[in-house]
């Protein structure tokens, strides 16, 4: 079978192609044959040596895959051959994993999947169990309230937006292009703002006729802190769920809104659930029972075999994918 793996961290020509055996499940374990694997941020983290919580090298990437269970391994009652179903490394010890034609899994890592539910809307379920933690725990806003939504185009972006909709939210949508805006504005969203034509505050202030949103959630950080904490409500809430334009060059403290509107500053981590084990699986659940809902609509970028998942975290890196980006084996 083919597998992804690197031995060292870098960039993403260090990513192997290697056939190995298809392995053999263990006691407690079922082996899925990958029908869709999803690609997110997190893989490239954990390829650049950089992610929070390593594997071991050396190391595959991969957060999570939708399959049908093709062996059962001895003991295993709670799942039979041929049933469908996701599986998620946030289920188990270690992170990554899933960029390979067959997984050897604890089936209690698995999710089983309905027939209404499609492969690759399943394998966009991390996006969605991150944003669903961030409006059920972390911000849990009230009907008609108003939320920012930083990179909107992105898989996070489909995600949050959907959610956001479902819970009868206010959405602004930032972009960096007309093709993004567009899309954005398919996927719900109430106003977009392309960060590269307008300063996002300026037109936040208009959308709101100067009141600000009342949550913001941002995977940036970085320089645009201040912004943020400019452009909250009273009592409104900064979520940052990364950093991806590094640490925040300010002194909270200085801020006159802050002083003024009574805002919050959270970091949010889905590490939150590593050990919230029951709470992490009844997301899933309501997840799935919403893909098969219709509720949800993840929207696919593009699919490309996995012996291209150099040229995925390419494009990934570069900033070019709107909505997920899958791997088929």
């Amino acid at each position: 079978m083919l597998l992804i793996q690197f031995r060292e961290p870098g960039p993403p020509a260090v990513m192997q192609c290697l056939d190995i055996p298809v392995p053999e499940p263990k006691a407690g374990e079922v082996l899925i044959r990958a029908h869709a694997i999803g690609v997110g941020m997190p893989d490239c983290l954990i390829r650049a040596g950089t992610y929070g919580a390593m594997p071991p090298l050396p190391a595959t990437p991969g957060t999570e895959l939708a399959g049908v269970i093709e062996k059962v391994g001895p003991g295993v009652t709670t799942r039979r051959k041929s049933e469908r179903v996701y599986t998620t490394a946030r289920e188990r010890p270690h992170r990554g994993g899933h960029y390979a034609e067959y997984v050897a899994t604890p089936a209690e890592a698995t999710f089983l999947l309905p027939d209404t539910v499609d492969f690759e809307a399943a394998a966009t379920l991390a996006n969605y169990q991150v944003a669903y933690h961030i409006f059920n725990d972390a911000l849990r806003l009230r009907k008609g309230e108003t939320v920012l939504v930083g990179a909107a185009a992105g898989g996070m972006g489909n995600a949050l937006i959907d959610l956001a909709k479902a819970a009868d939210l206010r959405v602004i949508g930032v972009v960096s292009s007309e093709e993004k805006a567009r899309f954005v504005r398919d996927l719900g969203a109430d106003h977009v703002v392309d960060r590269k034509e307008s300063k996002v505050s300026d037109r936040v202030g208009e959308i709101t006729h100067g009141r600000g949103v009342d949550a913001i959630i941002d995977p940036v950080a970085g320089p645009g802190f201040a912004d943020n904490i400019e452009m909250l409500a009273p009592c409104g809430t900064l979520l940052i769920y990364g950093a991806l334009g590094g640490k925040a060059p300010l002194d909270l403290l200085a801020s006159p809104r802050l002083r003024k509107n009574s805002p919050a500053v959270r970091q949010f981590t889905i590490h939150t659930w590593d050990h919230l084990v029951e709470e992490r699986r009844a997301g899933i659940r309501a997840l799935i029972d919403m893909l098969a809902a219709g509720t949800l609509h993840p929207r696919i970028h593009a699919r490309l075999p996995l012996r291209e998942a150099t040229r995925a975290h390419e494009m990934l890196e570069s900033g070019a994918v709107i909505g997920k980006l899958l791997l088929l084996p």
